[in-house]
């Protein structure tokens, strides 16, 4: 499961432009970027093209980690993994953090890709 990458893109969600990129693949684009509008935190998936779509938001900001290579049993474990996380203080979702869930959780070693999209 050497394949796994993560593709990190992070826009200003004041910037249309910007978020129609970061949202570009993303199943429910549109209810998510209504969601957007405040702190939140989601995911979709594309079970057969083994891709997962990881986003969080502040209200100003939003990251959208799109990751490639899991299976839908391995995105389900880090989903698990992720929502225990989130309620330890101070966790921030990000690219390196991910990796490390899916390295902790599963064994995978990914490959991070800033600025990428899905």
């Amino acid at each position: 499961m050497d394949d796994v990458r993560i593709l990190s893109l992070r826009a200003c969600i004041s910037d249309a432009a910007a978020m129609a990129r970061l949202l570009q693949n993303v199943p429910d684009a549109d209810a998510i970027r209504a969601e957007l509008a405040q702190p939140c935190f989601t995911w979709r998936s594309q079970g057969a093209a083994q891709r997962s779509y990881w986003i969080a938001g502040d209200g100003e900001h939003a990251l959208c980690l799109t990751v490639l290579g899991l299976n839908h049993d391995e995105v389900i474990a880090v989903w698990l993994a992720v929502d225990e996380r989130r309620g330890q203080p101070g966790f921030t979702l990000s690219a390196p953090v991910f990796r490390d869930i899916l390295r902790e959780e599963l064994g995978v070693r990914a490959k991070i890709v800033e600025g990428g999209s899905g």
